[in-house]
């Protein structure tokens, strides 16, 4: 199955990774850094993307919440303490859930980042300081 799924858009977690999970059904999320947002500190608003994409500003932006921040706060201090990019911990936590996350493979750099990013091991601890403040939220994506 092909879902949103990532550090501030958990609602799959309610019944479709658990159902998907129990009858053998494989997951490959997409956005699992949330076009960008979970990739740079919070109010690092400056690049194209955050300029020109549409699908950021209604899927994400226009929904924002205190409880993001703090997510993306912590993202960004696990990331310091551990020396990687915040995308290496996004991503890593996605594969600590089980999951096969799409990942933007657009340059050479960007397969290297994945490779890297596919090695790092999240412990459950920083996992679940991570989900820590996650707040359930209306429904989104497709």
């Amino acid at each position: 199955m092909q879902n949103y799924y990532n550090l501030i858009y958990r609602e799959e977690e309610r019944e479709m990774i658990p159902y998907c999970k129990d009858t053998g059904v494989g997951l490959i999320p997409w956005s699992p850094v949330a076009r960008g947002v979970l990739t740079r500190p919070w109010g690092e608003r400056t690049t194209k993307r955050e300029q020109t994409d549409n699908f950021l500003k209604n899927l994400i932006r226009s929904k924002e919440t205190e409880i993001d921040k703090n997510i993306v706060d912590r993202l960004e201090e696990v990331a310091k303490k551990h020396n990687v990019s915040m995308t290496t911990i996004a991503t890593a936590w996605a594969i600590s859930k089980g999951v096969s996350p799409i990942i933007g493979l657009s340059s050479k750099e960007r397969i290297d980042q994945a490779v890297t990013n596919a090695k790092f091991e999240l412990s459950e601890e920083v996992a679940r300081y991570l989900e820590e403040p996650y707040a359930p939220k209306a429904i989104a994506g497709y």
